[in-house]
């Protein structure tokens, strides 16, 4: 297996629910471990020669009160390796997107109300644009949109050495186990993404059946799990 830098992701908003999400695939292992990061204010992805500390700056500086546009511009022109990076992100208020010019092609990104789409070492440009069409158009909560437009942009050519390891992550009012899900090595994580998405649905319906069946009479409070980002 080759091991390189490489993605297509997705950022996105939900105004009407105040729910942030992003989702990523790529050609190297463990891509939910480096890449995306969202919060109550923004979402954030970073790519390409990845530097973690873009994603995560990003939306702390978000949560401090900085759109997401002032906060990656900040940060990138600190970086004095910026030319590799790839970075996006949304927040209330605004957008970003960048592609550094040492990319390796096809590299590049677009730009929605709500959301961003971006990709590096792809098959073309139709990764990117069929990865937004098909969040644009897709119903049903944040997961399914993010998941589905994975699944779009592979099945449009996808990473152009095919990939490795997908990830969502969302953050919603009201977080659900599903809401951070990650395939860290398989050799078809989308597919795979999309399996565990509809398993931990299930698995929250078969938890709260198994709790009724066990105890009758419980505090609900202890089946908010929370979500870990």
């Amino acid at each position: 297996m080759r091991h390189l830098p490489g993605t297509f992701s997705i950022a996105a908003y939900d105004p009407e629910t105040n729910t942030f999400g992003a989702a990523v695939t790529t050609g190297t292992v463990s891509v939910g471990a480096t890449c995306p990061y969202v919060s109550s204010t923004a979402a954030a992805v970073t790519q390409s020669y990845t530097k973690t500390e873009h994603g995560r700056d990003a939306v702390e500086r978000a949560d401090a009160g900085e759109g997401i546009d002032e906060a990656f511009e900040t940060l990138l022109e600190a970086d004095e390796h910026a030319a590799y990076r790839q970075v996006h992100g949304v927040g209330t208020e605004s957008a970003f997107t960048f592609t550094g010019s040492e990319c390796v092609e096809w590299a590049g990104h677009r730009r929605g109300d709500t959301y961003t789409v971006a990709g590096n070492m792809l098959s073309g440009a139709g990764v990117v644009d069929a990865t937004a069409e098909t969040y644009e158009s897709t119903k049903g909560d944040m997961a399914e949109r993010l998941v589905s437009a994975l699944e779009a942009g592979e099945e449009a050519g996808g990473d152009d050495r095919g990939e490795m390891s997908a990830a969502i992550l969302v953050h919603a009012p009201q977080p659900e186990m599903y809401h951070n899900l990650r395939v860290d090595l398989s050799e078809t994580p989308v597919s795979d993404l999309r399996d565990l998405l509809t398993e931990a649905r299930r698995a929250k319906d078969r938890i709260r059946a198994e709790t009724d069946e066990m105890f009758g009479e419980y505090p609900e409070e202890i089946l908010n799990f929370g979500v870990k980002y």
